[in-house]
């Protein structure tokens, strides 16, 4: 049985954390075969636009309207709601010819929603094993550590832009999952926008507080104008600065290569 890899995208808001995650699925669905299950697991929901894929229904909206049949009553009691709700999220699944796509969106209305999230988050770890390769781009902040909706994943990126406030939102996610006591099998930041000659300066602070830098993805004019056209950044040319960062990315989490993928997760030597 093939190993299967989960990673997640983190970080503070407005980092470049979609952007990393689209050109990372770009990355998978370029160089390899590998079954890929794309998450966008932040509500306002802007991953479908840089792949390029309309979602017609949200994670969100079904466990809105499994809440809503559970406070009504009229969900049938001789139907086990994990059940239910695991069906209806099958069925959100969007299929492409390389990847598949599930938006989680976000709950709508006021009540607990505790007893959902739970078998929520069952599903989402049942779902995932189904694919050798899982990529989640996680909401922005702390939010979805303190709600564990991270427990299985075994690489968590953390991205960071040119700014104190980043750099300090890292560290607090890094922090923060330690004290929830969710085991990442690894933790590693990727800079984004980041001038020429800044790496080093980066990577030194980077080890003050023992995080791993696996990567920069440069100021990009191609980039920079696909995402003001908001056409699908998976188009980006194979000659983008981007993409070319991103690919090498790609490859040191072990999205490319199995036998990265085992070294990174200390299964080889």
């Amino acid at each position: 049985m093939r190993e299967r890899l989960v990673v997640s995208v983190a970080g503070k808001g407005g980092v470049g954390k979609t952007t990393t995650s689209a050109l990372l699925t770009r990355a998978v669905i370029e160089m390899t075969k590998r079954s890929l299950l794309v998450v966008d697991a932040d509500p306002v929901m802007n991953l479908p636009r840089a792949l390029g894929i309309e979602i017609p229904l949200s994670v969100g909206d079904i466990a809105t309207r499994l809440r809503k049949s559970i406070d009504e009553g009229s969900l049938d009691g001789e139907i086990a709601k994990q059940d239910v709700l695991e069906g209806e999220i099958f069925e959100s699944l969007v299929e492409t010819d390389k990847f598949d796509f599930l938006a989680m969106g976000r709950t709508e209305g006021e009540g607990c929603y505790c007893y959902v999230n739970r078998l929520l988050t069952q599903i989402i770890d049942t779902l995932s094993k189904n694919y050798e390769l899982t990529l989640m781009d996680m909401s922005a902040g702390l939010e979805h550590l303190s709600r564990r909706t991270n427990r299985n994943v075994d690489v968590l990126v953390l991205v960071v832009d040119p700014s104190r406030a980043a750099f300090e939102a890292a560290v607090r996610i890094r922090d923060l999952a330690k004290e929830v006591h969710i085991d990442f099998k690894k933790i590693v930041v990727v800079g984004n926008r980041f001038p020429p000659g800044m790496e080093e300066e980066l990577r030194g602070r980077l080890e003050e507080v023992g995080l791993p830098l696996f990567g920069i993805i440069p100021n990009d004019e191609e980039l920079a104008k696909v995402n003001y056209l908001g056409s699908p950044l998976i188009e980006l040319t194979s000659d983008s600065p981007a993409v070319k960062a991103v690919d090498e990315i790609a490859e040191k989490l072990g999205l490319l290569s199995e036998a990265t993928m085992l070294k990174l997760l200390g299964k080889i030597g």
